[in-house]
């Protein structure tokens, strides 16, 4: 009987605790939707032409003391080019200067800052006392502005190469359900026309993408985004996150980077394969530590473009989920063309809006260790009639025969040697 029971309450101990270590949250549909305050989505651009040619002259009069009028001005303007433009698709272009030693030591960061066209357009927003601001910062993509991304401050140039404390929540934009004109528009510069990419404020860009929304000269391009949301409990933090299958943004995988989200950790596996291929990383890396590449690494990384670009979950990138996952998905566009001529015909709208969900699912406990402690103790109080008192007993009767022995040692050894002291004393 006692075989018996011994074997019945490890066997459901075991259970509950396999069941705490493995499944302990469940995802609930949550319906107060008139309560909430939903964040705008966030938006980045990438100019077509990276490159201001007035500011390419500059540069390269700077540093390399170059006029318009010499014949070398061609062929160095055609490096500050390739390197605006350059992502892991067109490496292979910077195959003809390779072998110029005066193209060696360019700072590339610096390059493509330096020669990126000034912004002229207007970001407003439906909020009217906020003052939004496109940031520059640098990508797989290239060099691109970003607007209302809580990684911002991350990619920003500013900084190069010091990992900037994320964008504080406060400064990213929501707007509340009853809002039903929640928006940002941008009128750009119908000299340089940019790609848009739609993301959630807990995303970056990054090569993978394959939906832009591209606005052309006198165009107004207004795209609507229904949004679902998974937000998670702070029940839940002190779970693992083996446990409850997901991270959150200040879980990061690594102590290279302070942060987590899905992309991220796909721009990590590409960055570690870069260097695992060619030593070094590419310069749009800059908020990542190791060797940047010169020409030469740069022209290594495009004979394996085809495998660090590859899908990360094809190349073993296992990526976990974030714990609170924003995604939108678009509705259809709507194009307006103004053609008559005057004012609207002389610029390129972008606009961006948001239809507030109904519906929102939440990550919670299921099984905490609350749970696991009072099915522990109700198994083997059932089976064996042990409570916390009991084993607080046992572990003090088990102590205390321990010092019993100790004692009851150490009063024989006195024992013993006194007679033989006593002898001692009287010869």
């Amino acid at each position: 009987m006692v075989i018996a029971a011994v074997s019945g309450s490890l066997s459901l101990a075991l259970t509950n605790l396999n069941r705490f270590l493995a499944n302990p949250t469940v995802v609930s549909i949550q319906k107060d939707f008139r309560n909430w305050m939903n964040h705008l989505p966030a938006a980045t651009g990438c100019l077509n032409e990276k490159i201001s040619y007035e500011k390419a002259k500059k540069y390269i009069k700077s540093e390399w003391n170059v006029e318009p009028t010499d014949e070398q001005f061609s062929y160095f303007y055609d490096f500050v080019k390739t390197i605006s433009n350059t992502t892991y698709f067109n490496l292979g272009e910077l195959k003809r200067f390779e072998d110029d030693k005066t193209l060696a030591a360019v700072d590339m960061v610096k390059l493509v800052t330096e020669v990126h066209p000034d912004l002229s357009g207007q970001l407003v927003t439906f909020e009217k006392r906020y003052k939004a601001k496109w940031k520059l910062i640098l990508t797989e993509l290239g060099i691109c502005i970003t607007f209302n991304s809580k990684f911002a401050n991350l990619l920003e140039i500013r900084n190069a190469g010091v990992l900037n404390n994320s964008e504080p929540e406060d400064n990213i934009l929501k707007c509340h359900y009853l809002n039903r004109l929640c928006y940002a528009r941008y009128d750009s510069d119908p000299n340089y026309p940019l790609k848009y990419h739609i993301h959630s404020y807990l995303d970056i860009a990054h090569i993978n993408l394959n939906q832009f929304h591209q606005a052309n000269i006198s165009d107004e391009v207004e795209i609507n985004y229904k949004m679902t949301e998974t937000d998670a409990s702070p029940d839940i933090r002190y779970l693992s996150p083996t446990q409850r299958r997901c991270r959150f943004d200040n879980e990061p995988l690594t102590n290279n980077l302070p942060y987590y989200s899905t992309t991220i950790c796909f721009v990590m596996c590409r960055y570690e394969m870069a260097l695992k291929l060619c030593g070094c990383k590419p310069f749009f890396y800059h908020f990542l530590d190791g060797k940047t590449c010169d020409i030469r690494g740069l022209l290594c990384l495009s004979g394996h473009a085809d495998i660090i670009t590859q899908s990360p979950l094809r190349v073993g990138c296992k990526c976990a989920q974030p714990c609170n996952l924003i995604s939108y998905l678009p509705q259809i566009p709507k194009f307006t063309r103004w053609n008559k001529g005057g004012f609207l015909d002389q610029r390129i709208t972008f606009r961006w809006g948001l239809i507030h969900p109904t519906t929102r699912y939440r990550r919670d406990i299921l099984f905490g260790f609350g749970d696991l402690v009072v099915s522990l103790g109700g198994t083997f109080n059932l089976f064996l009639g042990i409570s916390f008192i009991t084993v607080y007993e046992i572990a003090y009767i088990i102590i205390e025969g321990v010092f019993r022995a100790k004692n009851s040692e150490r009063r024989s050894k006195i024992i013993k040697v006194v007679p033989i002291t006593e002898e001692i004393t009287h010869l």
